[in-house]
């Protein structure tokens, strides 16, 4: 997780301007792309058990508070996915669950009741399926393991599909770690010694505005205001490198540093 600074929405007026406190609050570092992979795969997987058309809605991951766990997990149903770089758990609430199994039956039950031991293990098999679909957010487990578990502690970030059209179901996804970014190889100097770059040596500098430019003919004359003697310059890229002087050497243009990285003559 990281330390984000927000402000508050309460608003206080001091000296005719509208201020709002600051504070830092924590944030998930779990990418949305990478919880909009997962909500994808929820979606084409229930497509393809209901027949029929799902859409997904995801809620951006957040680091709850404790107190905010618990409503989270108050009365809900929770199976533990483990994987190897984050177990994960799908919670669904009571009603959801029904409204699960329901979907899988085509049937939409209007009261909330328990589960029968049928329903509860098509509920099972409809969680494990979407199960594989959390490789994105916690890594692509060799075998899948999903147990139901009554644990409600060691989760940190957590994230909400929404899901509606032939099933309307609240779908909550928890990780025991907030993933962290990956390091990623750095280029050295020594790996850019072979790359060839294209010098420009100045030797002598004008202006003109650009009224004067659009009137630019062929053998026109331009004036050059740098001094006589004055250094050359070699740029790259636009940026000075060295200074020195312009000049020929064995029948090509040279340019013999005076001041730079090294002396010499390029």
């Amino acid at each position: 997780m990281i330390a984000a600074l927000t402000f508050e929405n309460a608003v206080e007026r001091y000296e005719g301007r509208r201020i709002r406190g600051a504070r830092f609050t924590r944030r998930s570092s779990l990418p949305v792309s990478a919880a909009c992979v997962v909500a994808s795969g929820v979606r084409e997987t229930l497509c393809a058990q209901l027949g029929a058309r799902v859409n997904v809605r995801l809620l951006e991951p957040v680091v709850p508070d404790p107190a905010a766990w618990e409503l989270i997990t108050a009365d809900a149903m929770m199976f533990r996915v483990r994987a190897p770089l984050s177990d994960a758990a799908l919670i669904l609430r009571r009603d959801d669950a029904l409204g699960l199994v329901g979907a899988v039956f085509g049937e939409r039950p209007e009261k909330s009741r328990p589960l029968s031991p049928i329903e509860d293990e098509v509920l099972a098999r409809v969680l494990r399926s979407l199960a594989a679909t959390l490789s994105p957010v916690c890594g692509a487990p060799e075998k899948l393991s999903i147990d139901r578990t009554t644990e409600r502690t060691g989760f940190v970030t957590y994230f909400e599909l929404l899901l509606d059209g032939a099933i309307e179901v609240r779908i909550g996804v928890a990780l025991t770690r907030d993933p962290q970014p990956a390091g990623h190889m750095c280029l050295r100097i020594e790996d850019l010694l072979d790359v060839e770059l294209e010098l420009t040596a100045e030797f002598a500098t004008g202006d003109m505005e650009a009224a004067e430019l659009l009137l630019l003919q062929p053998n026109t004359t331009l004036r050059m205001k740098t001094k006589v003697g004055a250094p050359a310059v070699l740029k790259l890229a636009g940026r000075i490198v060295a200074r020195g002087e312009c000049g020929a050497l064995g029948g090509q243009s040279a340019f013999a540093v005076a001041d730079g990285p090294k002396g010499g003559s390029l």
